[in-house]
């Protein structure tokens, strides 16, 4: 049997069910997470001063239970700037710690949040850090289930320095530093 070598006339009903099918897969196209921007999508929320000025790059120095560490951090805005991201890496060669900080604030509570996520994995990350400011210092409290945890936050008024307190309660209820560093802008 020949092959015609024109094509072969569509029917009506093949050529409704074509269009069908190309409507059905734009409006999924459509539909997907992040294809359309809504007019009804919430504002950024407003970026709150401290986050603000802790924002950038920074150079940590200092001790974790003893031991001289030096790290670099860098934070930056995610997540439609709901969150301060502090990335965390060690400079030792290979790095002995990475830790992503997420910072945000809950302005209907007044307080700020916590998540402080590292690279030993999903069990320390089961607890949310809350805190308040004052001033230039942001105390966080973390209630880990072997022993509650402080980070206490303070920057110089023009934002250039500040230092990084990490602190947690014994059995007796007192309290040691468990990590100390001074921070300064820049790598």
């Amino acid at each position: 049997m020949a092959v015609p070598s024109r094509p072969l006339p569509r029917s009506r009903e093949a050529s409704r069910l074509r269009r069908v099918a190309l409507l059905a897969a734009g409006a999924m196209l459509l539909g997907s997470p992040g294809a359309v921007v809504r007019a009804d999508a919430p504002a950024p929320p407003p970026r709150d001063s401290f986050l603000a000025q802790l924002a950038g790059r920074w150079t940590l120095t200092g001790a974790v239970l003893g031991k001289p560490v030096v790290y670099s951090g860098d934070a930056t805005w995610a997540l439609n700037d709901g969150w301060l991201r502090l990335a965390l890496v060690d400079r030792a060669k290979p790095p002995g710690y990475q830790a992503d900080v997420y910072l945000g604030v809950d302005a209907k509570a007044g307080d700020y949040i916590a998540h402080w996520l590292d690279r030993f994995g999903g069990a320390g990350a089961r607890v949310v850090g809350t805190g308040r400011r004052d001033g230039q210092t942001l105390i966080i409290f973390f209630p880990y289930a072997e022993g509650p945890f402080r980070d206490t936050f303070t920057l110089a008024a023009d934002g250039r320095s500040g230092s990084l307190l990490l602190e947690a309660q014994r059995p007796d209820g007192a309290w040691f530093t468990f990590a100390s560093y001074q921070l300064t802008r820049g790598r």
